[in-house]
C-alpha cells in the first residue's frame, strides 16, 4: 500500500464528490470513512477534498502536477485533470479507481523547485549536498 503516500508526489489535488445518502454513493462514502484519515497522515500537506451535495452522482476528479514545459514562459505545462464516475461502485472498486489515478500521476512528479539558469551555471550539475536535484532547468529562449 506504498501507493498511498504517493498522493503528494503523483498529484496536486485531489477531489471526492458524493451524496449524503444516495445508493450508487454508498461505497465512496465508505472509501472516505474508511481511509480519509490515513491518506491526510500520509500526505499532510495534500489538497485531498471530499464533497457531498444532494442528489448528485459520485466521483473523482484529480489535478496532476504542471510538468517542465520549455516552450511556455514558464518552463512548466498547464496541469492536467482526469475525472472518474465512481457511481455505484464499492469500497474496493473505489480504491482501485484512485490508484490508478496515483499510478498515472507518477508520469508528471512534482518537482521542488524552477531554478533560474544563471544559479545552475553557479551550482554546476549538482547541488549543494552534492547529488543531482529534483529540479527543472529553466532555459533562457
Amino acid at each position: 500500500m506504498a501507493w498511498r503516500s504517493q498522493l503528494t508526489k503523483n498529484m496536486a489535488q485531489l477531489t471526492i464528490r458524493c451524496c449524503n445518502t444516495g445508493s450508487t454513493s454508498a461505497g465512496t462514502r465508505a472509501f472516505v470513512l474508511n481511509n480519509f484519515h490515513e491518506f491526510t497522515d500520509l500526505n499532510p500537506s495534500f489538497k485531498f477534498m471530499i464533497r457531498e451535495a444532494d442528489a448528485i452522482e459520485p466521483s473523482i476528479e484529480v489535478m496532476y502536477h504542471a510538468v517542465e514545459d520549455a516552450s511556455m514562459v514558464s518552463g512548466r505545462s498547464q496541469p492536467k485533470h482526469a475525472e472518474r464516475s465512481l457511481s455505484g461502485m464499492s469500497e474496493e472498486e473505489v480504491t482501485a479507481a484512485l490508484k490508478a489515478l496515483v499510478d498515472a500521476g507518477a508520469a508528471s512528479p512534482q518537482l521542488e523547485s524552477f531554478v533560474p539558469i544563471p544559479i545552475v551555471d553557479a551550482l554546476g550539475v549538482t547541488g549543494i549536498d552534492g547529488k543531482e536535484p529534483n529540479v527543472a532547468w529553466l532555459k533562457p529562449k
